[in-house]
C-alpha cells in the first residue's frame, strides 16, 4: 500500500479515478465501444505513466533524504529525464545505480512476488506495444488485446510495488537505505 508519499497517494488516486470512470462507461452505441477500445489503451498508458513517475519521484526524495547537494540533485534530475522504460528490471538497475540500494530484497522479504513483477512488467510491454508503431501499418490498430479486466488483474502488482519502494527510508548512521 502506498502510504508515505503525499505525492504518490495524489499519482495513485487520480489513476484510480480514471479506472472508476472506465469502469463506469457505458457500451450503448457503437462509437461508445470504440470509445472504450481507446480507454483500454489508455489505462496501460496512465498506469506506466505512474510507474514511471513514482520511480523518479522516490529517488528524488530519497537523494534529498541522503543529503545530497544542489548540484547533485540536478544531475539527478537530468539523469533521471532518460529513464521512460519502467520495467522492474530498468528499476532494478536506477535504484541500484542511484541509491546503491537492491530492490530485489523486497522479493526476497515477501513484500512483493514474482508474479507482481510479471504483472509490472506485462502493463508496461501493453503499453509499449500500443503506443510505438512499426513499418507494417497492418499491425496499428487492435494490438491491444487486453482490457480493464486484465488491468485489474495486473494493478493491485504495481501498487504493491510501488508502496514498497514508498517505504525505503535512510538511516543516517549507516549512511544506508532499509525499508523496514
Amino acid at each position: 500500500m502506498i502510504q508515505n508519499s503525499p505525492d504518490l497517494i495524489t499519482y495513485k488516486t487520480n489513476l484510480d479515478s480514471c479506472i472508476a470512470a472506465i469502469r463506469r462507461h457505458k457500451l450503448d452505441s457503437s462509437p461508445a465501444i470504440k470509445v472504450l477500445s481507446l480507454l483500454n489503451v489508455t489505462v496501460y498508458v496512465l498506469a506506466t505513466r505512474f510507474i514511471e513517475a513514482s520511480v523518479k519521484h522516490i529517488i528524488h526524495n530519497c537523494c534529498i533524504m541522503r543529503g545530497d547537494s544542489q548540484q547533485q540533485l540536478e544531475d539527478l534530475i537530468t539523469s533521471l529525464k532518460s529513464f521512460n522504460n519502467p520495467e522492474y528490471g530498468n528499476i532494478v538497475r536506477m535504484f541500484n545505480d542511484k541509491l546503491n540500494f537492491n530492490i530485489n530484497e523486497g522479493l526476497s522479504s515477501r513484500k512483493f512476488e514474482q508474479s507482481d513483477i510479471t504483472f509490472l512488467n506485462e502493463v508496461v510491454n501493453n503499453r509499449h506495444r500500443n503506443v510505438h508503431a512499426n513499418s507494417d501499418a497492418t499491425t496499428w490498430y487492435n494490438s491491444n488485446q487486453k482490457d480493464i479486466e486484465d488491468f485489474l488483474r495486473e494493478y493491485p502488482s504495481i501498487v504493491k510495488i510501488i508502496g514498497y519502494l514508498d517505504s525505503i527510508e535512510f538511516n543516517r548512521d549507516t549512511g544506508t537505505f532499509l525499508v523496514q
